[in-house]
């Protein structure tokens, strides 16, 4: 048995750990049981996250529960101070405890927020901590994460982890007016010789209004204060589409098809503004239309059959014999792509799908069929295509879902609450 860390008649097991705990040399949060800052910035981007107070509500979820881990010391991490927070977060386990005896996978967080960045003069490499976060990702937990600060040196700053990886969902920073900050880290990823498309997003960084610690409320700017809108808004979206839970790709899908496009030709090889772009990636975070789109999924079915050439037309509807088809279905704005494979029945169905504009490619050995561009917007979309070879059914289907539910929606118009 595991003595609880207890603060007053607070229990802090499995929602607080300080990674710090015990390392030598001059420490503010020396001795402090429950959750300590000794910086000022965990304080300020937690209040964005779940911020709330009588007269001022600064959090993007406030109805939200937040547990933390203390993995800088000063403004300081270490690979393996960021290592032991995300283990922690993969199963908490009380201070003090053995993570691999005492830890609950089923106390883990749903999303992570990480204002933060490992440098080389932190022994960062670039693909240090990518093991680490592809395993939080696999267990269903989304990982947030701040672009980094030195768009000042211009293009191809997206270039520490965890920002770098694919497995994070990037966010860079954007004013009041929608501006990307100078300071917002651009894309594409060269550290790792990638090209990757980084940031996914942008969401508001300059002049955020938060809490402080010690109390009190303070303008910060930073991709440090992007990222915890983004965090925020996942848990908001979560909420109010509780089948996204644990499903970090759909998430991804959801949030860069709702965000407002922002045309850019900043760090674009070929010099065309265009949508996305490696400055604002998909464009700006937009909360209310990501809870509609994730509120409004789709069903797709696809059947396969013989063509009409080779059937008599009163069996021209049985199934195709012989191996299954393989399918291939890909949204044509993001690139996402779901594989199926036909049942017994020649038929494959493919759920939950998001609105938007897709095509899908059908193999056989017969041979290889390519449906036109279906788009997912209101009304119920079917056809049927034949090329000699192969023949295929398609419907789409909206499903029936609830409304938002009226608790969200005093949170959706408002990315930030104005100063007072």
């Amino acid at each position: 048995t595991v003595t609880g860390t207890v603060t007053g008649t607070v229990s802090h097991d499995y929602h607080w750990l300080d990674a710090w705990a015990g390392a030598s040399g001059f420490d503010r949060c020396a001795g402090v049981i429950g959750p300590c800052d000794d910086n000022g910035h965990g304080t300020h981007t937690v209040g964005t996250l779940v911020g709330q107070a009588v007269t001022n509500t600064l959090g993007m979820a406030p109805d939200a529960q937040w547990m933390g881990c203390r993995n800088m010391r000063g403004g300081y991490g270490t690979p393996a101070s960021y290592t032991a927070c995300f283990e922690f977060f993969l199963a908490p386990y009380p201070q003090g405890g053995d993570p691999f005896t005492q830890g609950q996978p089923d106390l883990a967080p749903h999303v992570i927020n990480n204002s933060w960045g490992c440098p080389p003069s932190e022994g960062c490499s670039v693909d240090t901590l990518r093991q680490v976060v592809e395993t939080v990702r696999a267990a269903g937990l989304m990982v947030v994460a701040s672009a980094g600060n030195y768009g000042w040196l211009g293009c191809n700053t997206v270039r520490d982890p965890i920002a770098v990886y694919d497995a994070v969902f990037t966010v860079g920073a954007t004013d009041a007016g929608g501006r990307l900050a100078g300071f917002s880290s651009r894309g594409p990823v060269s550290a790792d010789g990638s090209g990757r498309l980084k940031p996914d997003l942008t969401a508001p960084g300059v002049r955020v209004y938060s809490a402080m610690l010690g109390g009190g409320y303070a303008e910060l700017s930073g991709t440090s204060m992007a990222a915890p809108h983004v965090a925020g808004a996942v848990a908001l979206l979560w909420s109010a589409a509780p089948w996204l839970i644990g499903s970090p790709d759909l998430t991804d899908q959801v949030l860069i098809k709702s965000a407002t496009p922002v045309l850019s030709a900043e760090c674009r090889e070929d010099g065309v503004a265009a949508s996305p772009n490696p400055a604002y990636g998909y464009g700006e975070l937009d909360v209310a239309a990501a809870v509609v789109m994730a509120q409004s999924p789709w069903t797709v079915t696809l059947t396969v059959m013989a063509p009409l050439t080779v059937m008599a037309p009163l069996t021209g509807t049985a199934p195709l014999t012989g191996p299954a088809a393989a399918i291939t279905w890909v949204d044509t704005h993001t690139g996402y792509r779901v594989q199926a494979t036909t049942a017994d029945d020649g038929v494959a169905v493919i759920a939950p799908v998001l609105g938007g504009r897709y095509t899908a490619t059908v193999s056989t050995t017969a041979g290889t069929l390519t449906l036109p561009a279906l788009t997912l917007a209101l009304l119920p979309v079917m056809g049927e295509v034949d090329n000699g070879t192969l023949r295929v059914r398609y419907t789409a289907m909206p499903a029936t879902t609830p409304p938002i539910r009226r608790s969200y929606l005093p949170y959706l118009p408002n990315l930030t609450q104005p100063v007072p």
